[in-house]
């Protein structure tokens, strides 16, 4: 089941996931907690998918993370913006030639960064449907990548498996082209076959694959500010720009804020808007995945809280709030971990 050394402190939290798991459907959870830079605690439960022979959840289990590895491609562009490659005030007209640069306007890599560039591409088309700046949007880490690309002739795969992967010996994160017994299924609804989403590694497609313990250690290198070990495997300077707040100025006041794709707890921004619980400090940050997948750091106690779950039925089950769901998850985190 994993790592108990504080069963009584984090039970609340563990039976909270399983309760969970059951009412999203999935057929695995996966639990890892990190403070001080050690796991105090770590849970696994259920199998691999519903069907007969399903391999059992455990610390090797890869899970689809799905948007989590937005925070993956900020990384990437944070490294090319602390080398030069990039400025973040960039134009990205300069870069997506293919784009009509009079509607692109004055639309920046920020703007990119913290989803409010009020832009709606599709394919090489594009319109504007809202004021630059003023309100936020869905994610697009595809135009991020292929920026990225351009400016450096290096794709967000291979950046961060020169600079992380490699160097920490990370073995159960990739971005999957293949199907492998670790893999954690796709559950679509309670009767549907389970799936695997495999493409390209190039690093911009929905194929991320983490186990939990290296969610966990993502989360503590960005809390780290890129120490490991006693080495500085990149630069404070990356993870500083990475997770503070970089939403520009016209944003409202009560809008999430971002930092290179992560959302930022601010005191200003509506509960309503907000996938932050509010029990959570200021300054903690956090990334959450259509799967249930979730990543959340509060520097406050020196600590990460990863979950994992393998359902995308969330979306179409109309009786499951995933807001309400990922608020509730960083409250008991927070309120578990201050009993340590």
């Amino acid at each position: 089941m994993g790592l108990t050394l504080h069963k009584d402190v984090f039970k609340d939290i563990t039976a909270y996931t399983e309760r969970v798991k059951q009412e999203m459907s999935a057929s695995g959870a996966a639990l890892v907690i990190m403070k001080d830079n050690n796991i105090v605690h770590e849970w696994y439960s259920g199998t691999h998918h519903f069907e007969k022979g399903a391999k059992n959840i455990d610390y090797t289990s890869q899970f689809n993370v799905y948007s989590i590895r937005v925070t993956y491609v900020g990384l990437a562009i944070a490294i090319a913006v602390y080398e030069g490659h990039l400025n973040l005030e960039d134009k990205i007209s300069n870069y997506l030639h293919e784009l009509d640069k009079e509607i692109l306007g004055e639309t920046t890599i920020r703007h990119l960064l913290t989803r409010c560039t009020g832009l709606n591409i599709k394919s090489d088309k594009v319109q504007r449907v809202f004021d630059l700046g003023t309100n936020i949007e869905g994610k697009k880490p595809e135009l991020l990548a292929k920026i990225l690309h351009k400016a450096t002739g290096k794709t967000v795969n291979e950046i961060l498996t020169d600079r992380v992967f490699k160097p920490l010996n990370w073995t159960n994160t990739e971005w999957v082209t293949e199907g492998k017994n670790n893999l954690v299924c796709d559950i679509q609804s309670p009767n549907s076959y389970p799936t695997l989403r495999i493409g390209s590694n190039i690093g911009d497609e929905r194929n991320l694959y983490v186990s939990a313990r290296e969610l966990a250690l993502w989360g503590n290198l960005h809390l780290n500010k890129g120490s490991w070990d006693g080495r500085q495997i990149l630069s404070e300077e990356i993870f500083n720009l990475v997770t503070s707040v970089q939403s520009p100025s016209t944003l409202p006041n009560q809008l999430p804020k971002f930092g290179f794709l992560w959302w930022i707890k601010d005191s200003e921004v509506s509960f309503k808007f907000n996938e932050l619980g509010s029990e959570l400090p200021e300054g903690s940050y956090q990334i959450l995945g259509a799967s249930g997948c979730s990543c959340t750091v509060i520097p406050k106690l020196n600590a990460v809280a990863v979950r994992m779950y393998n359902s995308l039925y969330t979306y179409e089950n109309e009786g499951f709030d995933y807001i309400k769901d990922i608020q509730n998850f960083g409250d008991l985190a927070f309120s578990s971990l201050k009993k340590l």
